[in-house]
């Protein structure tokens, strides 16, 4: 069975520094492979009067919007996907709706990964405590080991 690792990633500059790493230790495994999944959650909000025109309309319209979300997370995902390919990793992946978290932990399940690989936003204490931090759940819930790569990198950074 290959060591699978699960890579959550949302083309932002921290993912793909937790691309570059997940590449960097799948290379080194003899048989590693990455499944990548983007994720995307709505809400549906307010919305005034005379805003849309009927309640099929809106329902149309948030279809559309899910759609044009599930596209653009498909494109990332395939970028990606050639990105490891390229440096003789294999990869897979896809785009799945709902919290990053949950996602995340359901497609390791399903994997049965060796580890999840996630970028830090580089959330403060308070915007953490408040939003919710992605990395910070998973190292809570996951059963299985979760590589947070940081933001910044201190061996690059100018001093």
């Amino acid at each position: 069975m290959p060591t699978t690792l699960v890579l959550g990633y949302d083309g932002s500059e921290p993912g793909k520094k937790a691309l570059a790493q997940a590449a960097e230790i799948a290379r080194h495994l003899d048989d590693g492979e990455v499944f990548i999944v983007s994720a995307f959650e709505f809400s549906i909000g307010y919305v005034p009067m005379g805003m849309t025109d009927s309640p099929l309309m809106m329902s149309a319209e948030y279809d559309q919007h899910v759609d044009l979300v599930r596209q653009a997370c498909a494109g990332q995902i395939a970028e990606a996907v050639k990105l490891f390919t390229d440096v003789g990793v294999k990869a897979s992946g896809e785009a799945r709706e709902g919290k990053p978290v949950d996602v995340l932990l359901e497609a390791a399940r399903e994997k049965h990964a060796a580890a999840i690989v996630v970028g830090s936003h580089g959330e403060g204490a308070v915007s953490a405590a408040f939003l919710g931090s992605t990395a910070l759940k998973l190292l809570h819930h996951s059963e299985i080991p979760v590589l947070v790569v940081p933001r910044h990198d201190p061996r690059h950074d100018k001093k």
